[in-house]
């Protein structure tokens, strides 16, 4: 049985390197259709996954131990064999090979907006994406799956076609967002405290990542959640469903936000790096709304708000104090 076994990890292994012989992919083309024969459920790729090696030598242990003590009918000594060989292969990381139908790998892109740009995509499914500045989505080709899944880093607003079949799902860094099809935004930017989710129209589904904290979170229209990433504490707030969009029309807002969170914006929007010699100012509050203005005057407006604040712009890079 040991002997066996070994044969079993080594031709996994060569299968998955693609160096098996033509009758190597024909004996593994047996054991598939043997499998099924019996009635067994194939697994699907996540369970291949989460097969381990503990799994894989129990079953082949209890099949010896069965065989030892001929209490196993002969007709039943293949199906758990084979159920056996199909655990050990899954534990070394081989893919179900199913003849004539085998399912191919789903190819990903990846598009991303530099500071001082935006971008917008549309996914396979029709829905619509805009990508705000220092972000980018992953997404496949094609959705084939039971859902539709795709990855973000940064901000962006999702416009998602309707199908209540194949749900969407967002991965952030420490969020899932799932809706089957609306209008909302996202934004979970890496350096940023908190990962902020608001719905314009439909209804949106947030959950943390954690495992001590994985209720889900459901936002109607004009609904925002705040998630902190250093507690795992969620908030929920009223905003106006214009006001999600702001960044899509060149508009930005700030409601009482810390000088330190602002310049983190304006580094984005206009490609810039601030520079703080006084840090003092760094927790100093703001409130303003401009469109379509030039860094200068943001500043300029900054400056005398703050009775003063001191300045300076040079090319791409912003001296405070």
């Amino acid at each position: 049985m040991e002997t066996q076994t070994n044969h079993l990890q080594e031709l996994a292994k060569r299968y998955k390197a693609g160096l098996c012989t033509p009758e190597e992919i024909e004996k593994i083309n047996e054991w598939y259709d043997h499998f099924e024969e019996y009635g067994y459920r194939l697994p699907d790729e996540h369970e291949i996954d989460r097969a381990s090696n503990e799994a894989a030598i129990a079953a082949i242990r209890k099949v010896s131990l069965q065989e030892k003590k001929g209490r196993i009918r002969r007709l039943l000594w293949p199906a758990l064999k084979t159920a056996a060989i199909l655990l050990m292969i899954c534990s070394v990381g081989l893919l179900v090979y199913k003849r004539n139908n085998s399912k191919s790998v789903a190819i990903y892109h990846e598009t991303s907006a530099l500071a001082g740009e935006k971008k917008q995509i549309r996914l396979s499914d029709g829905s619509l994406i805009s990508i705000n500045s220092e972000s980018s989505i992953r997404y496949p080709e094609v959705f084939n799956g039971a859902t539709r899944e795709i990855y973000l880093k940064g901000e962006a607003f999702f416009e998602i076609s309707h199908d209540k079949q194949h749900p969407f799902i967002i991965q952030t860094e420490q969020l899932k967002v799932k809706v089957l099809g609306t209008s909302f935004g996202v934004k979970a930017y890496h350096q940023d405290e908190q990962i902020e989710v608001a719905v314009a129209t439909g209804k949106v589904g947030v959950v943390s990542n954690r495992k001590s904290n994985n209720k889900e979170w459901l936002l109607i229209p004009g609904e925002q959640m705040s998630y902190n990433k250093s507690t795992g504490n969620f908030s929920k707030q009223q905003v106006l469903t214009t006001d999600i969009r702001n960044w899509q029309q060149n508009i930005l807002v700030f409601n009482f936000e810390t000088l330190e969170n602002i310049s983190k914006k304006l580094e984005r929007v206009y490609g810039v790096t601030f520079v703080f010699k006084d840090k003092s100012v760094l927790k100093k509050r703001f409130q303003l709304k401009v469109k379509n203005e030039a860094l200068s005057n943001i500043m300029k407006l900054l400056s005398i708000s703050a009775e003063g604040l001191r300045y300076k712009i040079s090319g791409k890079q912003v001296t405070i104090g």
